[in-house]
């Protein structure tokens, strides 16, 4: 702009003749100068304002791109509700099932950022939504971890009262210390598992074994579908009655409905499991994980 005033001003004084010192052809010289000098300000600025317009094209190309993509999911195989009020007809998401992605998060009306849950392959993942930027961009879902989602509760802890000494049959309990969800039945000692999934099991307790000159022993099983899977022993020679512990621990991957207990599998003459009133046998077990995916 200044040096458009600039060349208007050198105009105005050539035309009055204002400046006599100068020939008329070192005056059209100036002038030639000044619209050169002028022009390319005026083609410098016309660049700049065709980058700007490219600029604000292609943000808006990029906004109607996320619309229409909302648009396209949001009314494709969708059915409709009316509104007895004012009788306006709105459609409502084709999304069938739990939302397993950000993109399923944005058909059902999502649009703030954030942190969200979605149903995985098993389990349910947390991961962070950016809706600014379109499926197929990077950053558009981001995987954080695992949440800890169960849909029954199972925790149980027992113990005896009562010394056993039976072979080959579900050991039974007397005391129930805990029994979240009822999945351990105390009568018949065995527990069920409510759903698939991770669980956790712990036993602990003390055999008596009867003087003897030879090696005594008791070994007790931890069974999984009739099947032993574990051996917690103990075994003494002794010249008086010897208390002996024993403990065992797994992690098991079970299916819905699998069925866990103990038995006494190995049992030498006298030998049994003392439990004289004071709690010595422990049993306890809890669901770590579920695969929710399997109880939907």
């Amino acid at each position: 702009m200044a040096q458009f005033i600039k060349f208007l001003g050198i105009l105005i004084l050539w035309l009055a003749g204002c400046s006599a010192s100068t020939t008329v052809d070192e005056q059209l010289q100036e002038l030639r100068e000044n619209y050169i000098e002028l022009k390319q300000v005026l083609e410098s600025k016309v660049t700049e304002l065709e980058t700007e317009v490219s600029l604000l094209k292609d943000q808006l190309q990029q906004q109607k791109a996320i619309v229409n993509h909302v648009n396209k999911k949001s009314t494709t195989s969708c059915t409709c509700v009316s509104n007895k009020d004012n009788e306006i007809n709105r459609p409502l998401p084709a999304l069938t099932g739990l939302p397993s992605s950000c993109e399923d998060l944005s058909l059902i009306g999502h649009t703030l950022a954030g942190l969200y849950s979605v149903m995985g392959a098993q389990l349910v993942e947390t991961v962070h939504c950016d809706f600014t930027k379109l499926p197929n961009e990077p950053g558009y879902q981001t995987m954080i971890g695992y949440s800890d989602v169960k849909s029954i509760p199972t925790f149980f802890y027992v113990q005896k009262n009562f010394g056993f000494n039976v072979t080959d049959t579900p050991i039974p309990f007397e005391v129930e210390r805990l029994n979240i969800g009822g999945a351990m039945n105390l009568t018949t000692g065995i527990f069920t598992a409510p759903r698939t999934g991770i669980y956790f099991f712990s036993l602990s307790g003390f055999a008596t074994i009867p003087p003897s000159e030879t090696r005594l022993f008791f070994g007790i099983g931890l069974y999984l579908n009739g099947k032993s899977i574990g051996i917690a022993w103990a075994d003494e020679i002794t010249p008086g009655d010897q208390d002996e512990t024993y403990s065992l621990q797994s992690t098991l991957n079970l299916q819905a409905g699998d069925e866990i207990w103990l038995e006494i599998r190995f049992l030498s003459p006298g030998v049994y499991l003392n439990d004289r009133p004071g709690h010595f046998t422990h049993f306890t077990g809890w669901l770590l994980q579920e695969e929710i995916f399997q109880s939907l």
